[in-house]
């Protein structure tokens, strides 16, 4: 009998069950009073995917393994279909639960969620922004790409490639007008890319272009500098994207002690306001929709018409175009879906023990693939290059959770069993909802996360773009 061992350990179903058997374990430990729940599948995620991408390293091109270990070595570990399936069923699950409730949350808060949606996507901007013109040294793309990164937005990250390519031609074209700061920050791009790539073939470095010695910009140095930008986006978001999510799980969780509120009495006084709310609107919360145990019908259903949903490009005349993307279709989807209850024979409202479970499970699946497949990135960002990009991200997430707390918080009073879902919400973060449903042990998050996941997606596209317009 033969066992393939190192197929076995390359196998993405072993590494994604063996993620999750462990991060379930280790989210169960209690440290204190504090346990990290399903999050915990993320961070053993990360442990995992770095160890393996360092064995990764040392599998020879003439090996049966080679071709997997690459893909280990790009971030690619769990597939994509995989990733984007585990969410969506999450989400859909996330919405049909919190729909019940939507009216009520809606009707209390509507306004300051529309505030809350724009107001982080604004801070996270402003931040982003702020740092690539203060860190000198670095380029202000991958600044940038950290507020998609950081703020966990593929359509923030669509609109800032397709943005930083046009400026950055623009740039190009209008070099010799441009102000001297500009000039040093290009040709240092272009410089470095330089400098890479011939250390890279083992050829001489070429003579530095400076302000003094370049006045124009040849078609390969306008090639090479746009397509630095392009890349800059996307190394940025790539860094940004696990801190991000990482910080605003850490922040859902630690802000109550930050702020010294108690998770339990908060959730109390909620219940017992929106009772007394209830009370006084006769026909609010009378529901005469009965659940079903489970309605796979009008599960896929849900499912297919928020993908559907969020795949309609919207123009936006110079802007571009704007989708809510499957997430943003999906929630919104499931929770109109999920409030109208029943159409004919197919069931929206179902078992919240059935659905709670099944949201869960796929939740991990998720988290537990996004630590493995960024893994490596996390720490190489932390401990090597790439740390002022992660210690950037990490500022970006924690002062937008921050100033939207304070907002929802100070300013407009919100419980904090709504206000969590609302920032997670305008970060745009499913698995940051996850863990604010995890550790609320409530889906009332879920009711607010999809008053503001549509509208802050906007504002990140908006925002992404007219960063990029700005002087870098």
């Amino acid at each position: 009998m033969h066992f393939d061992l190192v197929g076995f350990i390359f196998n993405s179903l072993v590494l994604l069950f063996f993620t999750m058997t462990l991060g379930n374990l280790f989210g169960d430990i209690k440290f204190k009073k504090f346990n990290f729940g399903i999050t915990g599948t993320l961070f053993i995620g990360l442990f995992v995917g770095y160890f393996l991408t360092k064995y990764a390293v040392t599998i020879p091109e003439d090996s049966k393994f080679f071709s997997k270990a690459q893909n280990v070595l790009k971030g690619n570990i769990i597939d994509n279909s995989i990733m984007n399936l585990s969410l969506l069923i999450f989400i859909v699950g996330t919405g049909l639960l919190a729909a019940k409730d939507m009216k009520y949350a809606i009707t209390k808060f509507g306004k300051q969620f529309v505030i809350i949606a724009i107001f982080i996507p604004f801070v996270g901007a402003v931040a982003s922004y702020g740092f690539s013109k203060a860190l000198k040294n670095m380029s202000p793309y991958q600044i940038t790409g950290t507020y998609t990164g950081a703020l966990t937005s593929s359509a923030g990250l669509a609109a800032a490639t397709e943005s930083s390519e046009a400026e950055s031609k623009h740039s190009a074209a209008n070099f010799a007008n441009l102000d001297e700061g500009t000039k040093v920050k290009i040709l240092a791009i272009i410089n470095n890319a330089k400098e890479r790539d011939a250390k890279l073939k083992n050829e001489a470095i070429p003579e530095k272009m400076t302000v003094e010695n370049t006045t124009t910009l040849s078609a390969e140095d306008t090639e090479i500098y746009v397509t630095e930008a392009k890349a800059g986006v996307g190394v940025g978001h790539s860094i940004g994207y696990p801190f991000g999510v990482l910080f605003l799980i850490l922040g859902i969780n630690f802000i109550p002690r930050m702020f010294r509120f108690d998770v339990e009495k908060e959730k109390e006084k909620y219940f017992a306001q929106k009772k007394i709310d209830l009370s006084n609107d006769k026909d609010a919360g009378k529901s005469t929709i009965p659940e079903v145990k489970m309605d796979f019908v009008g599960f896929s259903i849900a499912a297919f018409l928020g993908y559907f949903l969020g795949s309609i490009k919207i123009a936006m005349g110079p802007l571009g175009t704007f989708s809510l993307g499957s997430i943003g279709g999906a929630i919104i989807v499931a929770l109109i879906l999920g409030s109208i209850g029943k159409i004919g024979p197919i069931n929206f409202r179902m078992d919240s023990v059935v659905l709670g479970k099944m949201r869960t499970y796929f939740l991990s699946i998720f988290l537990a693939g996004t630590g493995l497949n960024y893994g490596f990135r996390v720490v190489e960002a932390v401990t090597g290059d790439g740390i002022m990009i992660a210690v950037v991200s990490a500022l970006v997430a924690i002062l937008s959770v921050l100033f939207g707390f304070l907002l929802g918080h100070y300013v407009f009073h919100i419980n904090w069993t709504l206000l969590s879902g609302a920032i997670t919400g305008g970060m745009t973060s499913a698995p940051g909802l996850g863990a604010a449903i995890d550790a609320l042990d409530s889906d009332e998050p879920a009711i607010s996360y999809g008053a503001t996941q549509p509208l802050a997606t906007l504002c990140m596209v908006i925002f992404s773009i007219i960063i990029h317009k700005l002087p870098i």
